[in-house]
Order: structure tokens, then sequence, then C-alpha cells
């Protein structure tokens, strides 16, 4: 029987050795890394989250403060260590690719790939899908959006006679059957919000055909071509220009102009930023719209008679065919103005498109001037407001503060 010599016990004690110090001192400097980072204010990344992160904590004036510095230290050091954006965003791309899970309170996974934005605040997860289906929404809600909506559109009609309202049912009406089961379940337990507040409106004075829901048509859109990406909440492709053809031609006897061609991009997702560390891609139709002899324009500099305005409200856009004469139309939207304002320039020889999401930064000498640019110098034949359907409990409360605005 051999035994080791002194040699080679030294060397095999020395090996352990050194191999337990490495040990030591990478442990416990992966424990301090974070801290290292944190404290030198280096590689820690942007905040990538859709939320407002905790802000470093003033020290305390009083016993009241005092009481509250360490929940606020514990808030802070959460929301700030070193490597905290990075560590998010892997176990993110991690959690979606590997168990096709969501992390993000705003976000549900549907089924075959379908993703649903389901709320605007992420303090009422669901907020937006449970409204739609009817979930705590009463008698007497449905009939003040019915009321809100009347008055809205009979201020609407006297600033335009020829005005419309299009309310647009988003991807969990439109393909509520890749919503997730136990969503759908809860859905089927309540009475939809829209289909009755829609027809009371038809049934007030003045009101019949002006207000228009195209459920039914977009659902037979389906049978066509994608309606909504699976992985956004806002409409792009074909599904907005299916349907601004429908209106231009079925609704409002519009003949065609010209017919808008398009090439496919891909582009991120409108939902990216509540999913950081995954990327969500959509391919994206990019209408040609000089092959159209279409001059197509997005952005403050398209609007250089009203600039500054412009500037404040950022969603703005024109279109105008170069050679052919057709109606001239107003598009006033919320975000879902956006993704179909073009595709009406196949139809009307002029298209201009306000959003009017930031109506409140313009003070009201500024809305007063639009007002009259817009409805006057412009001089619309026809006005069409375009607002997605959950927003039919609040949505005349921007375009409302045009519509008023006085000099």
């Amino acid at each position: 029987m051999k035994s080791s010599s002194p040699g080679t016990s030294s060397t095999g004690y020395k090996k352990s050795f050194y191999s337990r110090v490495i040990f030591i001192f990478a442990f416990f400097g992966l424990l301090i890394l974070p801290a290292l980072i944190h404290l030198s204010g280096k590689w820690q990344g942007s905040n990538t989250e859709n939320r407002v992160l905790a802000s470093a904590p003033v020290l305390p004036a009083n016993m009241a403060d005092m009481l509250k510095f360490p929940a606020a230290v514990d808030a802070y050091l959460n929301d700030h260590f070193g490597l905290r954006s990075q560590l998010v965003a892997w176990n993110n791309s991690l959690r979606y690719h590997l168990l096709g899970d969501i992390n993000a309170v705003q976000l549900t996974a549907g089924k075959d790939g379908y993703i649903f934005f389901n709320s605007h605040a992420a303090n009422t997860p669901l907020g937006m899908v449970h409204f739609l289906c009817g979930r705590n929404v009463t008698a007497q809600d449905r009939a003040g959006m019915v009321e809100t909506a009347s008055g809205f559109m009979q201020t609407a009609l006297q600033t335009k006679a020829d005005s419309y309202l299009l309310m647009v049912p988003t991807k969990p009406i439109v393909y509520a059957e890749k919503m997730p089961d136990w969503l759908q379940s809860q859905c089927q337990l309540y009475t939809p919000t829209l289909p009755g507040v829609i027809a009371s409106l038809d049934q007030k004075r003045g009101l019949a055909g002006r207000v228009i829901y195209p459920l039914s048509e977009m659902l037979a859109l389906k049978a066509k071509t994608e309606v909504y990406p699976k992985n956004t909440f806002h409409w792009t492709g074909m599904g907005p220009q299916a349907l601004a053809q429908w209106l231009s031609e079925k609704y409002f006897k519009h003949p065609s102009l010209s017919t808008l061609s398009a090439q496919l991009h891909d582009r991120p997702s409108d939902i990216q930023q509540f999913l950081p560390g995954v990327t969500l891609n959509v391919p994206t139709r990019e209408p040609d719209y000089a092959r159209a002899g279409i001059t197509a324009c997005a952005g403050v500099d398209c609007f250089p008679e009203w600039k500054g305005v412009a500037a404040s409200l950022g969603d703005v856009s024109r279109y105008r065919h170069e050679k052919k004469q057709g109606p001239r139309l107003l598009l006033i939207s919320d975000s879902f103005g956006h993704g179909i304002a073009g595709f009406f320039a196949e139809y009307y020889g002029e298209v201009w498109h306000l959003s009017m999401n930031n109506i409140n930064l313009l003070t009201e000498t500024e809305r007063a001037s639009l007002k009259k640019i817009v409805f006057e110098d412009f001089a619309p034949d026809q006005v069409l407001y375009v607002f997605h359907d959950a927003a039919i409990s609040y949505f005349e409360r921007a375009p409302a503060q045009l519509l008023n605005a006085k000099k």
C-alpha cells in the first residue's frame, strides 16, 4: 500500500487552501458587487420599468419622519440596488421564453402568442378588460355614458354638421377567444358595456347613424386579415386600412381616389415598455404614399402655420393628394387615430389628423386659435372623432376642450 509523500500532501493542502480563499473572495465579491455599483453610479442602466421608482429618502427632521425613514430607505434600496435593471430584464426574458409567462401587471398572456394590454393604470390591473366585459358597470353608469356622449355629439354637430364618432373595438373584444380561459369565464358573467350604450345613442334625436361601433365588420375582417397584431395594443396595417375603406365606401359613400400599397417592416411593439428584456417586434405595413401621389407628413413640421400648437399636441399628421381633388377630412382622436389616419387619404383629397391626448398642454387662447384654424380655415367637409372603445366613459373630456374653446 502506497502512502502519499509529505511533498504531495503539502501540494494538495495548498491547492485546497487557495481554492477556498478564491471561493471566499468570489462569494463576498458577488455579495458586495451590487452595492459597489450602486455607490459608484456606473453601469446602473436606465429605468426600464413602466413606473416611477422610489426617490432617495430625505433625512428625518422630526420623530414622525424618523418613524417613516426606515421604510423609505428600504423602498429606495429595493428600487435602486446595483444591477437591478439588468436583473429585471433577465428575469422577464427567462420567464417569457421558458415559461410563456408575462411579468407585467398591465399585460395578460393569451392563447397562441396573443398578448393583451389590460389596463391603463398599474394599480388597477385588468381594469380595461373588466370595463369592456361589463364587470362593475351599473345601469346608472351606462345611462351616464349615454348622456355624456349624446351631449358631446350635439356640440360636435353644432360645430360641424357632418360629424361622426367612431368607437374602435379593441383586441379583448375582437379577439375575445384568444384571451385565457379564466378571463373569458369572468367576462361571460356580465353584459358587455359598449353594445347597449351605442344602441341607446343611436336612438337619441339626431344621432341615428352618427356613432359608429363596427364590431360586426371587424369580426368579419378576421377571416380575411389580421385585425390586430398579436403583441400590440393599437392597430396597425391591414386592420385599420380595411376599416378606413369600409367606412369611406360603404358608410360615407366616397369614391376611391387611389389605393395604397405597402411594404412590411419590423417595428417595436407599443407595449414593449411594459416588458423590459423581451424583444417584441411587430411586422408593420408602411404605406407607399409617394407612389399613390400623396404627400404625407407626420409631426410638428406638417403644420408650419401653427407649429407651436402642433409641437404641444405631438401626434399630428397631414395627407394631401398632389393632383386629385376630393373632400377634406378632419380626424380628431386619441392614440387610435394615428394608425388609421393615412389610409383615409385613399378617399379624401386632404386629411388632417390631430390627437387630443395632449390638448391640456394648450392655453385657452391656443385652443381657441386651433379651433378656428381646423374648423374655419381648413374648413373640412367632414369631421370624424376616433376613440377606442374603453374610452366611452371619458373620451369627450379632451375634444370638448377644443370644441368649447372661446377667444
